[in-house]
């Protein structure tokens, strides 16, 4: 036994040493091909992001996401006019609007122009430097804009963005959200940083083609940056942070040269390039402005909005399909606390910094949330109405019995106040009144009713008026309980009608 012990031993020993050299040996290779990307800026030019060709108007057509295929088509709304998109140049924004309807082209109706995203997109359908004029609605009218189809070069990374997890902080308005974030650059096979790679990162041609491969590096973001090579993601913020937890803040550069030769690359769909990924992995806080009227019945709209590190005039942001898949599986697999995800999508937009001359492109990833109202409705609601109904059964005491009315509508009262603590400890202090704030107020009102009517039934058994007294108690008999299940009725209703985009299913058809 001690002999075969020390043959495993052995093995395991040869194992770790071959595994530990061959790591040495490609960190040596990733440290070399650093220092000579250092060595020679005006060949290899490392602090330069590369540039890509846009041959468009200045915009692009808007676009929804195919579930069944999984891949970006052009929107149409219902009488299929298709709209504006992201906007990539600097000049038309102000001039239109994302989300506008086209109505014709020089004329065209692109609804009959069988346009493709991939395969006849709209920008093609036009010939270089031609002027067109364009019929647009609006959100109030129609208005025209000539535009001309002109080329230009911008700064435009390989940008995806994954949500993992998210939690709501509603007291304090704020969510938290961890949030993985890729940017990349992709380099030619005719960059001199690719031949570089070439030489050093390259397979070794002794190794079996199946096993084949170039070799990854991974390098310190602040080693990266302080050498002042490219970052893809320079520059890039949220809006509306609120602060970031840095102990979990992970980030690094992944560089990594693919070719054709090696039949695993070409299969997966990678040609002869240099990948150079820039990728950050944290936990951040987010201010939100939640809207609460049709709470607890509500829904929200949760915004994280990426900005761009650079302006318009030199680059704009996109994702790529991995985001969108990535924040589907988010919306089927992942449930936030009390929460349920009803839609999400992914939007671009632009946003205008005062210490810029120009705007900045951004890209807006949403969630629609419905509260799960089913605590509320079940352990809130319903006891505030069995204790109405409890208050109300009162008025078939007999007037005379006035302590004993004034005990049950006293104590329904109080149990009423204990159940306001409750719902206060949910939410933020708001300057306006929830539904549920209605709904309370409501039964404090008819709570404190029979309080009323039996003190003046009372007063009316004592005088003698038994007329007066038993018309006023078949008023209350009748009519008291209804008017306010029909009140808190009507209080859902005109709620829901006023504050309709933020209401759930549940009660958005009142609407």
């Amino acid at each position: 036994m001690k002999k075969k012990f020390k043959i495993y031993s052995l093995l395991s020993l040869i194992s770790y040493f071959l595994i530990f050299s061959s790591n040495v040996f490609s960190e040596e290779k990733c440290s070399l091909y650093f220092q000579k990307l250092k060595s020679d800026y005006s060949k290899y030019k490392p602090e330069i992001d590369p540039v890509y060709e846009f041959n468009d108007l200045g915009f692009e057509l808007a676009l929804d996401w195919n579930y069944e295929t999984e891949e970006w088509i052009y929107y149409q709304d219902e009488k299929g006019y298709f709209t504006v998109g992201r906007i990539t140049d600097h000049n038309l924004v102000g001039q239109i609007t994302i989300g506008d309807k086209i109505i014709s082209a020089n004329d065209l109706d692109l609804r009959k122009q069988n346009l493709d995203n991939y395969d006849l997109p709209f920008s093609d359908i036009f010939d270089d430097g031609e002027k067109v004029d364009l019929v647009l609605k609006g959100k109030e009218k129609e208005y025209i804009l000539s535009l001309k189809k002109f080329k230009r070069d911008l700064i435009e990374p390989f940008f995806d963005v994954y949500i993992k997890s998210l939690v709501l902080d509603e007291p304090s308005k704020k969510i938290e959200a961890r949030i993985v974030v890729n940017a990349a650059h992709i380099l030619t096979d005719d960059d001199q940083m690719y031949e570089l790679a070439k030489e050093i990162l390259w397979f070794d041609e002794e190794d079996e083609i199946k096993n084949r491969d170039t070799r990854g590096c991974y390098y310190k973001v602040e080693d990266w940056d302080d050498a002042y090579f490219a970052n893809p993601a320079v520059g890039f913020s949220f809006a509306n942070l609120h602060s970031s937890n840095n102990d979990t803040l992970k980030s690094e550069i992944y560089l990594k040269p693919y070719t054709e030769l090696i039949e695993w690359h070409k299969e997966n769909n990678w040609e002869n390039e240099l990948y150079i990924e820039y990728t950050e992995d944290g936990v951040h806080n987010f201010n939100m402005d939640f809207k609460y009227q049709n709470f607890p019945f509500d829904k929200q709209k949760i915004v994280i909005r990426f900005i761009n590190g650079y302006d318009m005039n030199d680059g704009i942001l996109g994702v790529s399909d991995y985001s969108k898949k990535e924040l589907n599986f988010f919306q089927e697999n992942n449930q936030i606390s009390g929460w349920k995800i009803v839609d999400s999508q992914i939007t671009y937009n632009t946003i205008q910094n005062p210490n810029y001359i120009y705007p900045q492109s951004t890209v807006d990833i949403e969630l629609f949330v419905e509260r799960e109202s089913g605590y509320y409705l079940y352990k809130v609601i319903l006891p505030i109405i069995i204790i109405l109904v409890v208050c109300w059964s009162s008025v078939w005491i007999v007037p005379k019995e006035l302590e004993s009315k004034l005990t049950i509508t006293i104590v329904c009262l109080l149990s009423l106040i204990a159940y306001n603590f409750v719902i206060d400890s949910e939410l933020p202090k708001l300057e306006y009144l929830t539904i549920i704030d209605w709904i309370v107020l409501a039964s404090y009102f008819y709570a404190a009713l029979p309080n009323i009517l039996g003190i003046y039934f009372f007063n009316l058994y004592k005088s003698n008026d038994h007329a007066k007294l038993k018309k006023y108690e078949v008023i209350a008999k009748k009519y008291g309980l209804f008017s306010y299940l029909l009140f808190v009725f009507l209080i859902i209703i005109l709620n829901v009608s006023l504050n309709a985009e933020n209401a759930s299913a549940m009660f958005s058809w009142m609407s």
